[in-house]
């Protein structure tokens, strides 16, 4: 089953909810003189309003989360990701259990052509919380979008060789110091029904 990110569909569960919520709140203005009662469609219109300035002003940055990604959606299968090398940030979209987009930027190494992100410290980041409850994702890459899904790296063995990967590429013991946290790795792979480019 493929998965494609629809904004129409998030709208529409955006709409109910902020529906559901104006209703229970029944928004009236009150002032000593009168009492304005907003329309329900008005009020929607400016709550959609809000959060469409709000997705579309909110990309991810360095630590700051966003909601959608833009940029142009890659339908040839990828066949090595050595690209990556090159490239010390790249953005993942995950899916929110409240059905709009969680977005950050994250680390990336590749081995033996596959790709892998990672995750440092105790507590898990909101996108690891949510790609283990539904691993479908999107990653950006130079402005190209990819769909993909994002699978954790149980056996120790994988996790060591992506980790020397991380080691090579970014120089840990200067970002860190002598206290490197422990990682957490993930398979990124793009969805089965993705062509091969040639």
């Amino acid at each position: 089953m493929q998965w494609r990110f629809d904004r129409r569909e998030t709208i529409q569960i955006a709409k109910a909810w902020i529906d559901l919520l104006l209703q229970r709140l029944a928004v009236k203005i009150k002032t000593p003189v009168l009492e304005v009662h907003i329309p329900i469609e008005i009020r929607r219109s400016l709550v959609l309003l809000a959060i469409s300035v709000l997705a579309v002003g909110c990309e991810p940055k360095d630590v700051r989360p966003g909601f959608w990604l833009g940029g142009e959606d890659v339908s040839s299968r990828v066949e090595d990701w050595q690209f990556t090398d090159q490239i010390d940030e790249v953005f993942i979209q995950t899916r929110s259990w409240y059905g709009i987009p969680h977005s950050t930027t994250i680390w990336c190494a590749h081995v033996a052509d596959e790709l892998y992100i990672g995750s440092y410290g105790e507590d898990k980041k909101l996108w690891e919380i949510n790609v283990l409850r539904d691993n479908r994702a999107r990653i950006r890459i130079s402005g190209k979008i990819y769909d993909v899904t994002v699978t954790k790296l149980d056996d120790a063995t994988q996790r060591h060789v992506v980790g020397m990967a991380y080691q090579r590429k970014y120089d840990m013991a200067q970002i860190f110091g002598e206290e490197i946290p422990r990682w957490s790795f993930y398979r990124v792979e793009q969805d089965a029904n993705e062509k091969p480019s040639t």
